[in-house]
């Protein structure tokens, strides 16, 4: 036992203390090793009812930069369901260039007081507010719709902001945006016509490049195009992008131009502002904030806009391995977690929840395949239909229900929940679970091997173990973010500490999540799905984690191919060659996120499991973590 003990703890402090150089090593080239200064301010905002409150926002000053000596500057503005912190890459490579870069958090998006409502949406439109908010996306203040309040969502503020400091040019401010924050990219430009030039991270495409009077009114446009982006009205509408440099639009509104434009080419004169160019990325959506080519491109683009003659080309680049330090960082934070259990469970108090694994029933192999293909093909068939229907348009009171993504997520879940409840329900009491004489005890459920007997005392110590868990990757989180600007991440948002609005909605979706991975993550995956232990833990542990992730993710792998198979051969997406592009969305793109959270999690729980014979611990973890992931700093209405 004391050695286990010694084992654990020495494996724990391992991973501990790697996760802590990382967050150090990646915070020191977030700052270029002390020659940028990073600081996290609030800017003053009062919103269209008169309340004061703050922008949260990510400030970045290169060395000898200050009132005696300014510097232009950049407004970054991320995508939706992203913060301030995934415009990093921009930020560090500008500021490495002797750049200001201002990183903000949109309205309704990481710490930001101010709900996606503040944006406004188009009266006009019928269906709950949330939806009517997202059909109105690509409407913007300079269109005069009824109902709009600010489409710049706080971006306007922060670029007066940044232009009233004296450590910055005022003439000579860019600004950049991913996604949604391309139509606040375009508010901003509209609303502040002295800016210096715009780079749109998949956008749509806005001209003429002179109005009727003969004046530029967008100055020096950049679009970074993704090849295979999944939303279609960054494509134009159109199938794929191959063409897009022939259409009149691009061409001639965009461009100025009176024939097809080449890709990779810049037109116009950066001069008189009316510079064009559209660089073609062969990325996803997603993939364009850290697209290496695309950032190259942007920081040639804006050096030259900006008149800044840096002392490295643009091909230097060292964002990555910020990103590479937080993830590596992120992993050893949660695999921390497996060598935390075993010493929890070595010490006399949390001893009781290790319980042997129950050992009487093993599925037959038949009727595992049969359960494990069902509940992919119910995944697959309900994932894109239920998530978009619970984002937009399922009455959730909006007011309490207020993550958008949780909303999909929690209905797909329990959608799934509800029908594998009641499948087991029959299997257990009629079919095949009753014949075989199973029990909750063979389910990991029960702390009696033939009654139903639930021990509240050992269930309240592993509650209290996974509270634990939590708090330490919670403690590392919070101090990484406060200390070293530096949360747990890789390239998007996962571990971010919470305001105390997202606390309440991490409390409020918990339940729902955590249904979902008690019973179809637990009980069915490790009960009616129970698997053969081999002859080491160490192939259990692999085998069955492979098995896990095949079921839990099976059916989104077959959503992904059919989504993007056809892309990438050059046809379309799935959906827009089926004519439902309107599945092409948010909850696409999102499964890149998904995936590594789920490969990671399930091998959480399946450790957890054969640690401690049941399926609390391990649907505790996993339903505290995705619940934290998603509410953290996702959009909020």
């Amino acid at each position: 036992m004391i050695q286990k003990r010694v084992r654990s703890l020495i494996a724990f402090i391992v991973c501990i203390v790697l996760a802590a150089a990382s967050i150090c090593l990646a915070s020191l080239i977030e700052s270029d090793f002390g020659r940028v200064s990073v600081q996290q301010i609030r800017i003053p905002i009062t919103t269209n009812n008169g309340i004061s409150t703050y922008i949260p926002a990510k400030l970045y000053i290169p060395e000898g930069v200050d009132s005696s000596h300014p510097a232009p500057a950049v407004l970054l503005m991320h995508g939706y369901q992203n913060d301030k912190d995934t415009s990093a890459a921009f930020a560090i490579e500008l500021a490495r260039r002797k750049i200001v870069a201002l990183s903000i958090d949109e309205f309704g998006h990481g710490e930001s007081p101010i709900g996606m409502r503040n944006r406004g949406y188009d009266n006009s439109k019928s269906g709950p507010n949330r939806f009517k908010m997202f059909m109105s996306f690509s409407m913007l203040n300079f269109d005069n719709v009824d109902g709009l309040i600010d489409s710049s969502m706080g971006g306007t503020a922060a670029f007066r902001w940044l232009q009233s400091r004296d450590y910055v040019l005022a003439d000579k401010i860019g600004i950049t945006g991913h996604s949604m924050g391309t139509w606040s990219s375009y508010t901003v430009a509209a609303e502040n016509p002295d800016h210096a030039a715009i780079v749109i991270q998949c956008g749509e495409v806005e001209g003429p490049v002179r109005d009727e009077n003969g004046n530029v009114r967008f100055h020096n446009v950049l679009i970074l195009q993704a090849q295979y982006d999944e939303f279609d009205y960054f494509r134009d509408y159109q199938l794929t992008t191959v063409n897009l440099n022939k259409t009149e639009l691009r061409y001639k509104v965009f461009s100025g131009q009176d024939a097809p434009v080449e890709w990779n080419k810049t037109y116009g004169s950066f001069a008189d502002g009316t510079a064009r160019r559209m660089e073609l990325l062969r990325t996803l959506h997603r993939g364009v904030t850290h697209s290496s080519r695309g950032i190259a491109t942007a920081m040639e683009w804006f050096t030259t806009a900006l008149g800044v003659e840096p002392d490295i080309p643009p091909t230097n680049l060292v964002y990555m391995i910020r990103e590479l330090l937080m993830g590596f960082a992120l992993l050893a934070a949660v695999i921390s977690l497996l060598p935390l259990c075993s010493l929890l469970l070595t010490t006399k108090f949390f001893a009781p929840v290790a319980q042997p694994l129950p050992d009487r029933y093993v599925a037959p192999k038949k009727s595992w395949h049969k359960t494990a293909i069902i509940s992919i093909l119910l995944s697959a068939v309900l994932y894109p239909f239920v998530t978009q229907l619970g984002h937009g348009l399922f009455p959730y009171p909006d007011g309490v229900f207020k993550t958008l993504m949780a909303g999909g997520l929690i209905l797909w879940l329990d959608m799934l929940f509800i029908i594998a409840f009641f499948m087991f329900r029959r299997w257990y009491k009629k079919g095949e679970g009753k014949e075989l004489g199973v029990t909750m005890y063979d389910m990991g459920v029960s702390f009696d091997r033939e009654k139903t007997v639930i021990d509240w005392t050992i269930i309240g110590k592993t509650v209290l173990m996974a509270v634990i868990m939590f708090g330490l990757l919670y403690a590392l989180t919070t101090i990484g973010y406060r200390c070293f600007n530096t949360d747990l991440r890789f390239i998007w948002p996962f571990l971010r500490p919470f305001t105390p609005g997202r606390f309440l909605q991490f409390l409020i979706y918990l339940p729902f999540f955590l249904l979902f991975f008690l019973f179809n993550g637990g009980v069915r995956l490790f009960g009616q799905m129970r698997q053969k232990e081999y002859e080491s833990p160490a192939k259990t542990q692999f085998v069955w984690w492979l098995k896990n992730i095949y079921v839990m993710l099976g059916g989104l792998v077959i959503v992904a191919l059919f989504e993007y198979v056809p892309f990438l051969l050059g046809y379309g997406t799935g959906w827009a060659l089926a004519g439902l592009s309107l599945f092409d969305g948010p909850f696409m793109s999102a499964l890149v996120l998904i995936f590594p959270q789920f490969f990671v999690l399930f091998f959480v729980a399946t450790y957890f499991y054969r640690k401690t014979g049941k399926v609390y611990l391990g649907s505790l973890i996993t339903a505290l973590i995705v619940s934290w992931i998603t509410c953290g700093g996702a959009a909020y209405f």
